[in-house]
């Protein structure tokens, strides 16, 4: 990871759909233009091949399967109550076919099942449920520009990696990052979660890269 002394340059945070970026924004959009180093807050569909090589990039991850069922109940919800982004016509197909996340993990498991095609295009489509590499682009290419890779914290782990990013940043320890769901944009706790055994393998080998990525990343710490 880079190093820590990011004297006046210029900071890019990559939002990578729930993985906790929505609650870091609302903290970091307040000293945007106070912090030693300029601060760029990205959108969803930024990715690091548009930050310019040589400026720094900070970015947070989470288990893919706990984001791909964070991400479908995220979209059946249409981002609501904090956002209301209505769906897109292929996502229209996706939430008709299914009501769960189970329900699609099944649906892509299995060749046969009548909606298979569609749980395909929902894990290469719904933004919320796409592979890291839609972000970072591959492995070798992020490999490339680790000397920008300022940080990387991790949504199981936000409340701390957030603490070290405040000091890098020079963020004062006092902010804290909210703890309502609105504010934060969480999932109701009270969702059915539950994948079978079946399903969660299925998850992993579709994911198998992004799980590769995140160890990459937990490396450089």
């Amino acid at each position: 990871m880079a190093n820590q002394d990011n004297d006046q340059q210029t900071v890019h945070l990559l939002h990578i759909g729930k993985t906790g970026g929505t609650a870091v924004k609302s903290v970091l959009k307040r000293y945007s233009d106070s912090v030693d180093s300029p601060l760029v807050l990205h959108a969803h569909k930024s990715t690091l091949a548009d930050v310019p090589v040589g400026e720094k990039v900070v970015m947070f991850l989470r288990d893919p399967v706990s984001r791909f069922i964070s991400g479908f109940y995220s979209r059946q919800r249409k981002g609501q109550p904090r956002y209301l982004s209505e769906w897109k016509p292929f996502e229209e197909k996706v939430f008709a076919a299914f009501s769960t996340p189970a329900e699609l993990a099944s649906a892509l498991l299995e060749p046969t099942h009548e909606h298979h095609d569609v749980a395909r295009m929902a894990m290469k489509r719904v933004m919320h449920l796409r592979q890291y590499r839609f972000w970072y682009g591959d492995l070798d290419y992020f490999r490339s520009r680790l000397d920008d890779i300022l940080f990387v914290g991790f949504q199981e782990s936000l409340d701390a990696d957030f603490a070290i990013l405040k000091g890098i940043l020079s963020i004062p320890a006092t902010e804290l990052l909210p703890t309502d769901d609105v504010s934060a944009h969480r999932n109701p706790a009270d969702l059915d979660r539950y994948i079978p055994p079946e399903g969660i393998s299925c998850l992993r080998q579709w994911y198998a890269e992004d799980y590769e990525f995140i160890e990459l990343c937990r490396s450089l710490r």
